[in-house]
């Protein structure tokens, strides 16, 4: 007769050391997930930089200066119109004009309304000097060349040459505020017109959110 060895029941020990490890493992994995989830959670803000932006201000910045212009200088360089034109006409005689401000309770100083456009100029005149003459309007050209602000070149007298083409900007926003955060959207828009044919040859567009959050504001 075979015998049955009785199975022995676990002690009160032996089942506090199975919770024990049971839960210390769970934990573990509760926590890798976390951290998975916020490194791509982070990684996809960090692809959206362009997009989303917190900070201590939801205004237009510096920042945003440099990020505008150096990409509307780098499309319209490359645009296959603007190419085209050139290759037909010769270099675009264009008259740089100041920001249009449609901005909701926001005020763009002159000098600022001028910068925006004038670096997309002044870049262009390093990176495609030969496919553009650049000329100013009249009033910002004799305050610019006044005030000599470093990096901005001015260019030929506007009463000096004729110009076919206007490179324009119109700045716009919405403005979402909560007692918490402010946030605005904006969307900046440039275009390269055609005076003689009132048409359009290159348009693009910045946009941009901002959020400032109540610690900021107060």
């Amino acid at each position: 007769m075979t015998a049955i060895r009785q199975m022995e029941k676990p002690s009160a020990g032996e089942w506090a050391w199975k919770i024990y490890s049971f839960t210390r493992g769970f934990v573990r994995a509760l926590r890798f997930c976390a951290l998975h989830s916020l490194f791509i959670t982070l990684a996809f803000l960090s692809g959206c930089a362009n997009a989303l932006q917190h900070g201590q201000s939801s205004a237009l910045d510096s920042v945003d200066l440099q990020q505008m212009t150096d990409d509307m200088a780098m499309k319209i360089a490359g645009d296959p119109e603007v190419l085209q034109t050139f290759a037909r006409e010769g270099p675009l005689v264009v008259v740089v004009r100041p920001v249009e401000n449609r901005l909701s309770g926001e005020v763009i100083p002159r000098g600022q309304a001028e910068a925006f456009t004038a670096r997309v100029r002044t870049l262009l005149s390093k990176t495609a000097r030969e496919k553009f003459v650049w000329v100013m309007n009249r009033d910002t050209f004799y305050r610019l060349r006044e005030s000599e602000l470093e990096g901005i070149e001015v260019g030929p007298s506007p009463d000096a040459t004729n110009p076919r083409y206007a490179l324009t900007a119109t700045f716009s926003n919405l403005v979402s505020v909560d007692p918490n955060r402010r946030a605005a959207y904006y969307l900046c828009t440039f275009q390269l017109t055609d005076l003689d044919l009132r048409t359009i040859l290159w348009a693009d567009r910045y946009e941009v959110k901002k959020i400032a959050v109540k610690g900021f504001l107060d």
